[in-house]
């Protein structure tokens, strides 16, 4: 999806978490080449504590998501924030806010599209 949209002004944040039996370490390099655009960062959050407060913050305007949580756990969503959102002490609202990321791609494609003028 990134590779469609290279002059597109996002940056990605790729969150990665202990869900299943075999996350017992940060995810091995094949892992990490699925998103391997030169806008995205990778993170390691064996606490949960990203999850934790994406689900603790969330509130309207913010999509509810209707997928993605194990064991009260956020997990394979994706969130999309304006541009120009910044984090306080309180995350910003997420236009989009859902997942499981390969099954919400196309919207995902439509939100790195350049606004119309």
């Amino acid at each position: 999806m990134l590779n469609n949209k290279p002059d597109a002004a996002v940056r990605v944040f790729t969150v990665w978490e202990p869900i299943r039996f075999s996350d017992l370490a940060p995810p091995l390099s094949s892992v990490l080449q699925r998103i391997s655009d030169r806008r995205a960062r990778h993170y390691w959050d064996p606490g949960h504590v990203l999850s934790a407060q994406m689900k603790k913050d969330a509130r309207p305007p913010q999509p509810a998501p209707d997928c993605c949580e194990s064991s009260g756990h956020l997990w394979d969503l994706a969130a999309v924030y304006p541009a120009g959102a910044t984090w306080t002490d309180r995350m910003p609202a997420a236009t989009i806010f859902n997942g499981p990321v390969i099954d919400i791609a196309e919207s995902l494609g439509a939100a790195l599209a350049p606004p119309n003028r």
